[in-house]
């Protein structure tokens, strides 16, 4: 009895395991190569530290850790979200294109509506009432970049204790579900995949 359990069990996990390698191998073609970050001038200093196998390893949570970072370091300002993101993935063995790609949840688009609902959660939380914003007008273009930056940090510091206390929510929040959507996700897809697989029709030749 326990080693027909074992057999059927076994039978079952062949083609998982062979599915999630399937996903892996799909998510190398798809994310960018190692290059990205080995060869950019901003990041080659930190050639010597990528080195560690885990951290280009498509693991479903060494992935999800680096979702998880980059969604964290997304919400800073400037442009040191990926240099943050990977220096954080690094001791943590996190999925370093992980981290960095999931940092472009913010742009031009998002960054203010971002930081506007921090300030009003941090206003829930700290109880200080909540009035309409003046939001400052900012041109993100090269040209413009480092006349943006100094803009953006002073429209953040005249938001106080309020905007940093709603940024920490918001941040610890994504990063929670982000976490625990990737491995949603991947578990659907190889189960989804495996499904598939098993519910093809069988040839007549296979059963004679």
């Amino acid at each position: 009895m326990n080693t027909t359990r074992t057999d059927y069990r076994q039978n079952n996990e062949r083609p998982r395991h062979w599915l999630t390698i399937q996903l892996k191998k799909f998510l190398k073609d798809k994310l960018p190569g190692p290059e990205i970050i080995t060869e950019n001038r901003y990041l080659r200093f930190l050639s010597p530290w990528l080195g560690h196998p885990r951290l280009w390893h498509m693991h479903r949570r060494s992935v999800a850790l680096g979702i998880a970072i980059g969604l964290v370091t997304g919400l800073l300002p400037g442009p040191v979200q990926i240099l943050l993101a990977v220096l954080i993935a690094i001791p943590l063995r996190a999925n370093v294109l992980a981290a960095a790609f999931a940092t472009f949840y913010t742009n031009p688009l998002t960054f203010i509506p971002l930081y506007i609902l921090a300030y009003q959660v941090g206003g829930l939380v700290t109880g200080e009432q909540v009035q309409a914003l003046h939001v400052p007008q900012l041109e993100f273009t090269l040209a413009s970049m480092w006349t943006a930056f100094p803009d953006m940090l002073r429209w953040m510091i005249s938001l106080g204790d309020t905007l940093l206390i709603g940024l920490a929510i918001q941040a610890s929040v994504t990063a929670v579900c982000g976490y625990i959507a990737t491995l949603i996700v991947w578990r659907i897809v190889v189960t989804r995949k495996w499904r598939n697989r098993h519910a093809r029709p069988t040839s007549p030749a296979a059963h004679s």
